[in-house]
């Protein structure tokens, strides 16, 4: 078994050297299965992560993905436009020191889904799949939010 191009992840220079299978289809074609995605992923990301260069638009677009982020939820986190953070996973634009190291550190702290802010992610991360209206019910002792209104 040779070396496997991963092309899979979004990024032109993954290889893998074994932990994948390889096969051939009913239909003669090549297929390939990784057997540990996440932890590939995982492994890539804090490669990523610990690199000693600016992350290049391929690299900030997986590290993104990788914490399950939209880029108008990191938008709004970096102060940073969508248009803006669209252009740097483009190449068309230099993606900016602070973003870069900003999104490195979301992705650390998204590991430890105890730490503060790997719990910000999550509750930001479930707000686009969450109706966003909030309910309040008045009683004796002032407002206070309910689940729904009734």
């Amino acid at each position: 078994m040779g070396l496997f191009h991963y092309v899979a992840c979004g990024l032109p220079n993954v290889w893998l050297e074994n932990g994948y299978t390889e096969g051939v289809s009913s239909d003669g074609a090549a297929i390939f299965q990784v057997e540990d995605v996440k932890g590939l992923h995982q492994a890539i990301a804090l490669s990523l992560v610990e690199k000693d260069t600016l992350l290049t638009g391929d690299e900030f677009r997986f590290l993104r993905n990788e914490i399950k982020l939209t880029r108008k939820n990191l938008a709004g986190i970096i102060s940073f436009s969508e248009e803006t953070i669209k252009k740097w996973e483009s190449g068309e634009n230099p993606i900016q020191k602070i973003a870069d190291v900003t999104l490195r550190n979301l992705y650390l702290e998204s590991q430890n889904q105890v730490g503060k802010v790997g719990q910000l992610l999550n509750k930001i991360n479930a707000l686009e799949k969450k109706n966003t209206e909030l309910y309040f019910k008045e009683g004796s002792t002032g407002w206070k939010p309910e689940e729904k209104c009734a």
